[in-house]
């Protein structure tokens, strides 16, 4: 196969791809704000670079990126779509997959925001429960992050969104795009977003209620966003965090679709309990 990107197949390479390998990435993405050194489309970039060296090293094809998710962030250059359209077009886009012949599903996260992240799997599980056709298909989340102890590391040490780990991963990758004038929000509001990164967002109720749904918006005063230390960037935690992650992650990926293929043959499956109860009080 001369290439791993599903968009540079024909019709007819496809159909050969199918006869031998069920397996496909679905990269997601989506053009925020990360500060003045980094361009608008760092996530995207994460995820088609991850997705290619991915692809490559277990041997499957890759779909386009879909570049649009929710992130939450208010600043200019930010293209938020809500978590529900969203998570519906992945689904619809799996279904369709699935009627061609895949079986294997890796979803693969640019973008690290919870709210997508959680809508995502909640709306998938849901996707699967109500359509019979998707029990044999095996659907996996798979963020980065997940499989480089140094990215994991970063985030225990407040580095987040748009600093030491983004910023080390563009200068290994296109260090063309990485512009030198780093700049913070004021101090005692990157520390708040080092701390919580989640505290861009101001929420606001009219009530004490638990009931009342609050209104959620940007706090007017962070004008950057930056969540952690860019400046401590460098190719070499680039290249550590790409090869942890294809070091980590090839072989668990590869057992969980031979752990599939068997699953399918013998019909068994893993039976999880609920061992949380009365989940409606907790809402």
């Amino acid at each position: 196969m001369n290439s791993y990107r599903m968009r540079d197949l024909t019709l007819k390479e496809l159909k050969c791809y199918l006869q031998d390998n069920q397996t496909i990435i679905i990269p997601y993405a989506l053009c925020e704000q990360h500060g003045h050194h980094l361009p608008l489309d760092v996530d995207i970039r994460n995820a088609e670079f991850c997705a290619d060296k991915l692809s490559e090293a277990l041997g499957c094809i890759w779909a386009p990126v879909l570049n649009y998710t929710f992130s939450g962030g208010m600043l200019p250059g930010t293209i938020n779509v809500k978590p529900n359209t969203f998570s519906n077009m992945v689904g619809e886009i799996i279904e369709s997959l699935t009627l061609q012949g895949f079986r294997n599903f890796i979803i693969l996260p640019g973008h690290g925001g919870s709210e997508s992240l959680l809508h995502l799997k909640e709306s998938l599980r849901i996707l699967k429960w109500l359509n019979p056709a998707l029990r044999d298909t095996l659907i996996l989340l798979t963020q980065i992050w997940d499989f480089s102890p140094t990215w994991t590391r970063l985030f225990t040490e407040h580095d987040y969104h748009a600093a030491e780990a983004e910023t080390s991963l563009l200068l290994h990758w296109c260090p063309e795009v990485v512009r030198k004038n780093i700049v913070m929000d004021v101090p005692e509001v990157a520390e708040r977003l080092r701390d919580d990164p989640d505290s861009y967002q101001l929420r606001e109720s009219f009530t004490e209620l638990k009931q009342e749904i609050v209104q959620t918006s940007q706090r007017p005063d962070v004008k950057i966003g930056v969540m952690g230390y860019p400046e401590r960037a460098s190719v070499e935690t680039g290249k550590k965090i790409e090869a942890e992650f294809l070091e980590n992650a090839v072989p668990a990926l590869r057992k969980a679709i031979a752990d599939a293929e068997e699953a399918r043959r013998t019909g068994k499956r893993i039976i999880h309990e609920d061992q949380q109860k009365l989940k409606i009080r907790s809402i």
